[in-house]
């Protein structure tokens, strides 16, 4: 079967992207056992530190950039060179019988940024030419999108199968979801006719406040079904998990709740992708 590969995006900042990404990664791999590959395509790479990578050799700049002594050419699957595993907290240990899927990761860097200005010929399709022969090599495909509608964007929608959008239920997050959703109709008509819309994860979400309640309501009054339940709460242990670049297992019976809201949501986007 082939990978199904989901990009994560929405062009503004501050949504909490790094942390839905890195949560479903460790959902897919740890509770429905799927074999997991994250691409930090954001060039502040909290992703890649959030997954215990500090220095990495490849990067997903290197693999964009091309062949320099072949004007800057792809070569199908080169990013097979940049995979690297996520770190050690990330992956299973036989000391605590755990048995799951490891999870790998083509990190980010500062630099990625100039990608934004390449304009060489099929400069939207570098990504997706990238990986062929190597998506396939997982269950899913995770991409960390940047917050901005510019080419890393759109090389990752071009090379999804499907998309999942993360907003926070406030003024700017939502407006900001109909300018992504124009931005994957556009690649649909004119560079990856296959891709899909799988839905909304509201993040951040606290209970109690009547300005949210607004704006989660006219995100399910935009979306209906693409909404995904539950929403993900505003929590400070996200932050710890983030900052300590470790999962939320880590963290014991503190994330159980995250972790069972992530689970549920991974499940839905399993099933939302599927053939």
């Amino acid at each position: 079967m082939p990978a199904r590969i989901i990009a994560v995006c929405n062009q503004k900042g501050g949504v909490g992207k790094t942390t839905v990404v890195t949560g479903l990664a460790e959902s897919f791999s740890q509770k429905l056992g799927k074999s997991v590959l994250v691409i930090d395509a954001d060039p502040q790479r909290n992703t890649t530190s959030a997954m215990g990578v500090t220095e990495p050799e490849f990067t997903l700049n290197d693999v964009l950039y091309g062949d320099p002594d072949n004007n800057q050419k792809i070569a199908p699957g080169v990013a097979g060179d940049a995979i690297i595993p996520a770190g050690e907290e990330w992956q299973a240990r036989a000391d605590r019988g755990e048995d799951y899927p490891t999870v790998d990761l083509i990190a980010s860097e500062r630099n990625l940024a100039s990608r934004e200005r390449d304009s060489m010929m099929a400069r939207e399709h570098r990504l997706r030419i990238a990986l062929k022969g190597v998506a396939d090599e997982y269950d899913i495909v995770l991409i960390d999108c940047p917050p901005s509608l510019g080419l890393l964007t759109v090389n990752a929608l071009t090379a999804a199968s499907h998309a999942v959008l993360v907003t926070e239920p406030r003024v700017s997050s939502v407006e900001g979801l109909s300018e992504i959703v124009t931005t994957i109709a556009e690649v649909q008509e004119n560079l990856n006719e296959d891709i899909e819309l799988v839905g909304v994860i509201i993040n951040k979400e606290r209970k109690g406040r009547s300005d949210q309640t607004y704006w989660i309501n006219k995100v399910r009054s935009d979306f209906g079904d693409l909404v995904l339940d539950p929403p993900l709460p505003d929590r400070e242990i996200f932050a710890r998990s983030q900052a300590a670049s470790q999962p939320l297992r880590s963290f014991g019976s503190a994330a159980n709740i995250l972790r069972s809201d992530l689970e549920q949501l991974a499940q839905l986007i399993w099933k939302g992708s599927g053939e």
